[in-house]
């Protein structure tokens, strides 16, 4: 049996940031705005400037094939376990091939490098940047596992506002991505909600200052 194990002991990447990326290219959400053709993949660096992520990302097959990832032991859409005590996110994600479970750890491993680089996926949403900004000052980590056809995910938080993220970007995974294949809906309004919040007191204007400085339209995000 093929087993490959990534591990990041620091923090990781969406995905949590674990699952999601964006591209370069143009298309439009179910908001008319235009957004990157996800497929092509690519990143923000410190201060906003895109480049292209190739296919290390592995976004074109994981998009072509978001239905083939189930929970583990059932028929049902992955979902995240949460302890909020913990403050953990875990998944158990079964793949219907080994090659599906091989590009899904890829990828997490791969967006894991690029947030350790102090690059910003995704960097038109609000939550990423937040989950960016707390991968890169180690308020979490995470833990990826591949045997055979099946991926275990772990974060765990150590402050509450870093689990208020990780467990929003969890929700994104799961709904947009997992249910839909869809990577290009901006959750800003939740990252909002989040920063406002009584969790986030502490580094709330460190925070908003990322945000400003990082923070691209979709219609910005394919451009050098």
């Amino acid at each position: 049996m093929k087993h490959t194990k990534f591990v990041t002991s620091a923090l990781l990447l969406t995905s949590s940031a674990l699952f999601v990326a964006c591209g370069g290219g143009s298309t439009s959400n179910s908001n008319g705005m235009e957004n990157n053709d996800m497929e092509s993949g690519s990143y923000s660096n410190g201060m906003g400037n895109s480049n292209d992520m190739g296919n290390g990302s592995n976004i074109p097959y994981l998009r072509q094939n978001h239905a083939n990832y189930t929970e583990h032991g059932s028929t049902q859409i992955p979902a995240p376990v949460k302890d909020a005590n913990a403050k953990s996110i875990s998944w158990t994600i079964s793949a219907s091939s080994e090659e599906g479970a091989t590009k899904l750890a890829g990828h997490i491993g791969f967006m894991s490098a690029k947030l350790e680089a102090n690059q910003n996926p995704r960097a038109f949403d609000k939550v990423f940047l937040m989950e960016a900004y707390m991968k890169f000052n180690k308020y979490y980590t995470t833990n990826v596992e591949q045997s055979a056809t099946n991926v275990v995910v772990t974060k765990v938080a150590n402050t509450a506002c870093a689990y208020a993220v990780i467990s929003a970007h969890s929700d994104v995974v799961q709904g947009d991505f997992f249910a839909q294949g869809i990577l290009n809906i901006d959750h800003s309004a939740t990252g909002e909600a989040i920063l406002a919040s009584s969790a986030c007191d502490s580094v709330r204007a460190e925070l908003s200052t990322y945000i400003s400085q990082r923070q691209r339209t979709m219609g910005n995000m394919g451009m050098n």
